[in-house]
C-alpha cells in the first residue's frame, strides 16, 4: 500500500463582500437630501426674483400714484391709468394706490415693501376725504362685473355722499342693496344697516313732531284769539 507524502492543496474561492444595508440607506438618504436641497435652493431663487420684480414694480407704482396724487387726480391716484406712448406705439400703465395693494394680496408674498402700508393709507384718505359723487360713479361703473375688492367700499361711499348732500333717497337705494350685491362682505353690510337704522329713527323723530304740530298751532290760534278779545274789550271800555 502506497502512501503519498505529498500535502493535500486547497483551494479557496473568492467571496464577494455585499455593502450592508445600513450602508445602502445612509447613501440613498443622502441622495435624496440632496435633491431636496436642489429644489428648495431653486424655490428660494425664483421666489427671490418674482419678490424682487414685484418690489421694484411697487417703487414704480407708488411714485406714478404720488405724482397723479399731488395734481389731485385722485381717480388715477387709486386705480392708475394707461398713457400712449408715441416713440413706442405702446400703451404705458402708470400704477395707482390700490395696484400696489393687490401685488401684495397674497398671503405668501412676504416680507411687505415698506410702501405698502403708505399705499394703504394714501387709498383710505382718498376714499373718505378727497372722492366725489362724480369720482364714485364713475368707479362703480367701471367696475362692474369685474373682480375688484374696493368696489364694495366705493359703492357705499357713493351713498354716504349722495347723504352729504342731502339726496336721501339715492343714499337709502345705495344703503339697502349693499346686502344683495355685496353678500360676503360683512362689514359693510354691517355699515350700511346702520345708515338705514338711522334714516329710520330720524324718520321716527319727524313723524312725531308731525303730529304735535296740529295741537300747538290750536293752542297758539286760540291764545292769539284769546288776546284779540282782550284788546277789543279794553277798546270798548275807553269808548264807554
Amino acid at each position: 500500500m502506497y502512501v503519498s507524502s505529498e500535502p493535500t492543496m486547497t483551494t479557496i474561492n473568492p467571496v464577494t463582500i455585499e455593502p450592508s444595508t445600513p450602508y445602502k440607506t445612509t447613501k440613498r438618504l443622502r441622495t435624496v437630501l440632496i435633491w431636496v436641497g436642489v429644489v428648495i435652493a431653486l424655490f428660494v431663487g425664483m421666489y427671490a426674483m418674482a419678490w424682487a420684480r414685484a418690489s421694484m414694480l411697487t417703487s414704480q407704482f407708488i411714485a406714478d400714484a404720488e405724482a397723479s396724487y399731488h395734481h389731485n387726480n385722485y381717480i388715477d391716484a387709486l386705480t392708475g391709468y394707461e398713457v400712449f406712448d408715441e416713440q413706442t406705439n405702446v400703451y404705458i400703465t402708470r400704477g395707482g394706490y390700490m395696484q400696489v395693494v393687490a401685488i401684495w394680496s397674497d398671503p405668501y408674498a412676504w416680507p411687505h415693501p415698506t410702501g405698502l402700508a403708505h399705499a394703504r393709507t394714501r387709498v383710505d384718505e382718498i376714499l373718505q376725504q378727497h372722492l366725489t359723487i362724480a369720482d364714485a360713479e364713475s368707479f362703480v361703473q367701471a367696475n362692474i362685473g369685474q373682480t375688484n375688492p374696493y368696489l364694495g367700499v366705493v359703492y357705499l361711499r357713493l351713498g354716504e355722499l349722495y347723504e352729504e348732500v342731502g339726496d336721501t333717497n339715492a343714499a337709502v337705494d345705495i344703503y339697502t342693496t349693499v346686502a344683495e350685491l355685496f353678500p360676503n362682505e360683512s362689514a359693510l353690510i354691517t355699515r350700511a344697516q346702520q345708515h338705514l337704522d338711522r334714516f329710520e329713527e330720524s324718520q321716527n323723530e319727524t313723524s312725531s313732531r308731525h303730529q304735535h304740530l296740529p295741537t300747538t298751532a290750536h293752542q297758539q290760534y286760540d291764545t292769539l284769539d284769546h288776546l284779540r278779545k282782550e284788546e277789543s274789550d279794553a277798546q270798548y271800555n275807553e269808548v264807554s
